[in-house]
């Protein structure tokens, strides 16, 4: 799990604020924000191994912009696959898993832990065994609290199954830190992506 950050840098472009975060143990994140609203609309993380190879990102939070490649975005928006994706709101985690064409019923959205001591995980089921996922909270593992069915509900709209799941207090406490953070932290106003060094 990722230690303390260096110093971070942020810059605004195409009406998002980006912040990096370096931490010393040599994982990255980089965030971001709509700069009217404050909405976070990405986090993604990648770690650093012993060996100093770098992961490939892992998204949190949003949806990453994919690179035009019409070939395989032919293949993605024809394949009808579940797709999961976060998007938080002020009161809540938020997970839409789309393209899945059952009712409300046949759903099981349960907290699961593999021992006493676990945070915990979210876990999804279907009766006609067609869908099965588990779903982890990170910020919940940042601040090192178990997870309680009783903060977990669900619907179903439009082919998409929405799990909420209340933010705890000590969530609440940290984003307001990091806001107050951002809000102190100068940011370099750029015209396109072209203007910062690419992320690799």
């Amino acid at each position: 799990m990722s230690t303390l950050a260096e110093p971070k840098s942020s810059v605004i472009v195409n009406g998002r604020k980006r912040i990096t975060s370096n931490f010393t143990d040599g994982s990255e994140m980089i965030e971001e924000y709509d700069v009217i609203t404050d909405e976070l609309l990405l986090r993604k993380r990648r770690q650093k191994s012993e060996i100093g190879s770098v992961s490939d990102w892992i998204v949190e939070v949003g949806v990453e912009a994919r690179s035009r490649n019409l070939e395989k975005e032919l293949l993605v928006e024809t394949s009808g696959s579940p797709e999961l994706i976060r998007q938080d709101t002020k009161e809540a985690h938020v997970f839409r898993i789309r393209n899945l064409p059952y009712a409300k019923e046949v759903y099981s959205v349960t907290v699961e832990k593999k021992s006493p001591e676990d945070i915990g995980e979210i876990v999804v089921r279907t009766s006609n065994k067609k869908y099965f996922k588990r779903i982890d909270i990170p910020d919940m593992v940042r601040v090192n609290v178990p997870l309680d069915q009783s903060q977990l509900s669900f619907d179903v709209k439009h082919n998409t199954l929405i799990i909420q799941y209340k933010k705890h207090l000590a969530v609440l406490a940290a984003e307001n830190q990091a806001k107050k953070e951002r809000s102190s932290l100068p940011s370099k106003r750029l015209e396109n992506e072209r203007d910062q060094c690419p992320q690799q």
